[in-house]
């Protein structure tokens, strides 16, 4: 017994041999299987991988085969749209009433279809504007992502709008044709100016820049009237803030606007007040603006050719605006003064106009100067007797304050009244009469009322 047990116990020095574990055996078992399971996997990834980039492939070329189809048919629009518009030309090209009612066809179709990029459609929208402003009206507001700065740039004013006047003069001879047209172009911003968003803001364009509306206020003033007296007439005060709120351009506009867009209606006296404080503070806003860094003097001279010209309606609104530029100095104020000068000497202001601005701005303002502590400032005093020895003397009630200021003047410097008003008014009545060359085409005094204007309006 002990030689057998001797013999089966491991010899000295020599490790035990370890038994497998249970996936040793597994594996040692089943190898055949494992092998061929692991062959399956691979294939089977392999197989997906490739089934994966052949689709990928496949996308590709599907994707373009689409680009290709979409570029032709564009390709095939382009040309379609081109022989539609070769064979339309020649009608959108002619002029004259007789052919306006073929060309807003024609144009009406090309738009609506897209046919036409917008700057085109809109060239030829403004020039069958010409002979007729409603059909005008119609192909613009079918037309798509227009250049509203192109329309204002097609905006004419008249010289009702431009002077209050009008005269049978080489400066207002296009009237006839613009006015109907540009009156169609207000009421078409008007039209568009609803719904309007920050996003989309359609025609407030034309008013985001500041500097923009300074070159042109009258300008953007007409082209927005419709749409800002609509909304005084209503009383929409949250819409009107709304517009001024856009920028300050938009701000400019509605202020200069609405002083003169009183309506003369009766109202309660609830009403009357908040009418009265809405003018006030529009007044008080625009006057502060002017006198600001941003206004320079060539920005308070067209100001101001715009406050003349609706001098009347403002009813007072545009009195201590105006009193303040001429009391101002004149390095500040110069370009403003110069255009004012040169408005009445050739008599570019309507009458309605002239005696209220010389009764409530010049006298005042002249006594103001004249009145000046410690002494008058005689560079003002001369700059506003520049002005007053323009316009026709005061008569009725208001012959007092006149005559009263000028014998002030009269009392304070004998001779800068002699020279400054009496001999100054002498030659601005011998230079109307017979005006330079250089200005002749531009002087309404000796120029007849328009033939079809009636009396009243003369």
């Amino acid at each position: 017994m002990s030689d057998d047990t001797d013999e089966k116990s491991p010899a000295d020095g020599e490790e035990p041999e370890e038994k497998p574990t249970r996936v040793g055996k597994f594996i040692q078992k089943y190898s055949a299987f494992l092998s061929s399971f692991v062959i399956g996997a691979a294939g089977l990834i392999a197989t997906s991988i490739w089934q994966y980039k052949q689709s990928e492939i496949a996308r590709r070329q599907a994707e373009s085969q689409q680009k290709v189809a979409e570029t032709q048919a564009e390709n095939q629009w382009r040309i379609e749209r081109a022989k539609i518009l070769a064979a339309n030309l020649q009608v959108l090209a002619s002029h004259g009433g007789g052919t306006a009612d073929q060309r807003y066809g024609v144009l009406l179709s090309l738009t609506r279809g897209a046919i036409l990029d917008p700057e085109l459609a809109v060239s030829y929208a403004l020039e069958l504007g010409k002979d007729n402003p409603d059909y005008m009206k119609s192909v613009l507001a079918s037309t798509a992502d227009k250049d509203y700065t192109q329309l204002a740039h097609a905006f004419a004013l008249t010289c009702e709008q431009r002077y209050g006047i009008t005269r049978e003069v080489e400066a207002c001879k296009g009237d006839r044709f613009n006015g109907d047209r540009s009156d169609a172009l207000a009421q078409l911003i008007a039209d568009e100016m609803t719904g309007v968003t920050t996003a989309h803001p359609g025609p407030l364009v034309l008013l985001r820049d500041e500097r923009q509306v300074q070159l042109d206020p009258a300008r953007l003033a007409w082209l927005f009237a419709p749409y800002l007296t609509s909304l005084y007439q209503r009383r929409q005060w949250d819409e009107l803030q709304k517009f001024e709120s856009y920028s300050t351009g938009a701000h400019l506009v509605s202020a200069l606007w609405l002083a003169s867009a009183r309506t003369g209606e009766l109202t309660g006296s609830g009403e009357t007040e908040r009418l009265n404080k809405f003018h006030a503070d529009e007044r008080q806003w625009l006057s502060d603006y002017l006198f600001t860094r941003a206004c320079d003097g060539e920005c308070k001279g067209r100001f101001l050719d715009f406050m003349l010209s609706t001098f009347l309606e403002a009813q007072g609104d545009y009195d201590d605006v105006l009193k303040r530029i001429l009391l101002r100095p004149r390095a500040e104020v110069g370009p403003a003064l110069g255009k004012l000068h040169a408005r009445l000497l050739r008599c570019q202001v309507a009458t309605d106009d002239i005696g209220p601005f010389r009764d409530r701005v010049l006298v005042p303002a002249l006594d103001a100067a004249l009145s000046a502590a410690p002494k008058p400032d005689w560079p003002v005093v001369d700059d506003v007797l520049d002005v007053l020895a323009l316009v026709p003397e005061a008569g009725g009630a208001e012959a007092a304050p006149w005559k009263a200021v000028l014998a002030k003047l009269q009392k304070l410097s004998p001779e800068r009244y002699q020279k400054e008003f009496v001999e100054r008014r002498a030659s601005a009545e011998r230079e109307r009469r017979s005006p330079p060359a250089a200005t002749r085409k531009l002087s309404f005094c000796n120029a007849a009322a328009p033939s079809d204007q009636s009396p009243e309006s003369q």
